[in-house]
């Protein structure tokens, strides 16, 4: 999180704090002078008090803006962990069984327990991420781990469901060394969520990728 965005050497953080200043500023500068008013109008505070005040609404204004901006940032950046850490699943209590079979090795019964689970409860799109990680850390096989984060994407997931589903498949891509996909879905994620620190991190990441084939392409020529 930036201190300060005006300072910051990101011209897009910049570009976007002062956008956001110049909509939210003013309307919160008009109605502290507008409460200040009023108080004056009602002999509540003096005119010396009035003036003092009118001349601290524009760095409390500031500071408010910051302090929000900062708020916001902090959220992105929480976000941003999301999208490029693996993470931990919360434990849940209709889950507890499940999770018992995997902490004490018994990763067949977990996943045989996690499909029936799923089978009576398709909307429970946590059991699916869980059942996912199953796969993917403990039974070898990728492949279930991909469709199962898939799936997630297509059964009305929360936006979390959806940004952790897209984080897993993106690890997934990495670590398997499938860049194709990679690139599809580092792309995806860029265009769904453009303008965010996640999205920005992902077009990044998906230039570099695109850098790194580009000159793996010429050695090979």
């Amino acid at each position: 999180m930036i201190e300060n965005p005006l300072t910051s050497e990101d011209a897009a953080e910049r570009a976007q704090f002062l956008h956001f200043a110049v909509r939210a500023g003013p309307p919160v500068f008009f109605l502290l002078c507008a409460a200040e008013s009023f108080l004056l109008m009602k002999d509540r505070i003096g005119g010396g008090l009035f003036l003092i005040l009118l001349l601290l609404n524009v760095p409390f204004t500031i500071g408010m803006m910051l302090a929000v901006w900062r708020l916001i940032e902090g959220t992105a950046r929480g976000f941003t962990k999301m999208v490029y850490a693996g993470g931990n699943l919360p434990p849940t209590p209709e889950h507890s069984a499940h999770e018992s079979l995997v902490a004490r090795g018994f990763y067949a019964e977990a996943i045989a327990a996690y499909r029936a689970h799923v089978a009576g409860n398709p909307l429970d799109n946590l059991a699916r991420l869980k059942l996912a990680a199953v796969y993917r850390d403990h039974a070898g096989d990728p492949l279930a781990a991909e469709q199962l984060f898939l799936e997630v994407r297509r059964t009305r997931p929360t936006p979390q469901e959806e940004i952790f589903a897209s984080n897993m498949l993106i690890e997934l891509y990495r670590t398997t060394g499938r860049r194709d996909r990679l690139r599809v879905e580092l792309a995806r994620f860029a265009d769904r969520y453009r303008g965010t620190r996640g999205g920005r991190s992902a077009a990044e990441l998906l230039r570099d990728i695109k850098t790194e084939d580009r000159e793996a392409s010429g050695r090979d020529e």
